[in-house]
């Protein structure tokens, strides 16, 4: 009988799991142990404590996060110190050979360590694609002799390509914004590449990319959801800012609007924080642009955050009534 108190491994193992790809946050995660602990009795409660393995763990990710910083730095000094007298190759070696420790320091960290596992993982493979990057830039400059904008067309999608097979074996938030980063480099360079560099279709581009990740997040074909949306609809103003015309201020702040009604309808308060950052970048560029002077971006400033402050009233009142 004394088993039928024990909580099951496999449902503490999936809470982990769904922290670590982004469905649940930690704060819900102790919520719920909590309340299993306190249903359960003082069996679930022993059960739910941390495993002695915890302290070692922490010991692991703490290490595994200064090692993958303390490596770029020394990367990044030795490289000042050497980069005119290196040649071509030994300077795409030295880059590539950081990349590929990082990517390779990642799969080799123990899944044993549960959670703390997939952020060390995540970590590391984000910082090897920042070095992916870093190696194609230099591959376009010296090799293609490609510079400016005509180098994002190939440093964009060639990072792309490893960080798009990186997120397909984790699907973390982390290794979402790095596949994203690169996408939108490479539309901002295919747009200037089909227009002598005018930013306007690269800005356009960068927006359309980025409303169709959204789109896509929203939808549940890009994991996880929620950082998925945020992380769209923040590259989409920025890419409808970049635009130099009233058509991009206007279709950034329909884009911010966009965001604050999703925000309301999904009652999310994430996306409500995500919605208020683009509203505080675009209506001050619109109130500038369109009514010049200090009265109306103050009185411009004071609508946005009373519309803000309501919306997360509401939202909140809403998720409460919601779960009571």
């Amino acid at each position: 009988m004394g088993s039928a108190h024990q909580p099951s491994p496999s449902a503490l193992d999936a809470l982990d799991e769904w922290v670590a790809s982004g469905l649940l946050t930690p704060e819900q995660s102790r919520a719920i142990r909590e309340h299993e602990a306190a249903r359960r009795g003082p069996h679930a409660a022993v059960a739910l404590q941390p495993s002695p393995e915890a302290g070692p763990s922490l010991v692991v990710e703490a290490l595994g996060y200064l090692g993958g910083v303390v490596m770029l730095i020394g990367a990044g000094i030795l490289t000042g110190m050497l980069w005119p007298d290196l040649s071509v190759p030994l300077r795409l070696a030295l880059i590539g050979a950081a990349a590929l420790a990082l990517i390779g320091a990642g799969f080799a960290v123990p899944e044993r360590l549960g959670e703390v596992a997939g952020r060390v993982r995540s970590v590391l493979w984000a910082l090897g694609v920042g070095a992916t990057a870093g190696f194609f830039s230099v591959f376009s400059t010296e090799v293609l002799d490609r510079y400016d904008e005509h180098a994002l067309v190939v440093i964009g999608p060639l990072t792309a390509v490893v960080a798009g097979a990186l997120w397909w074996l984790r699907r973390t938030w982390l290794q979402q914004l790095a596949l994203l980063a690169p996408l939108l480099v490479s539309a901002m360079g295919v747009g200037m590449e089909l227009t002598s560099t005018d930013s306007s279709w690269g800005g356009a581009l960068v927006w359309a990319t980025a409303a169709c990740w959204a789109a896509l997040s929203w939808a549940g074909r890009l994991e996880p959801r929620v950082p998925g949306v945020a992380f769209g609809a923040l590259g989409a103003v920025l890419g409808a800012l970049a635009m130099p015309s009233d058509v991009g201020i206007a279709l950034a702040l329909a884009t911010a609007v966009a965001a604050v009604g999703l925000a309301l309808w999904e009652r999310s308060l994430p996306w409500l924080g995500v919605a208020a950052i683009t509203l505080l970048w675009t209506m001050p560029r619109a109130a500038d642009a369109w009514f010049p002077g200090r009265l109306s971006a103050a009185l411009t400033l004071l609508a946005t955050g009373a519309t803000l402050v309501g919306a997360a009233v509401w939202v909140a009142r809403h998720q409460g009534a919601k779960r009571s």
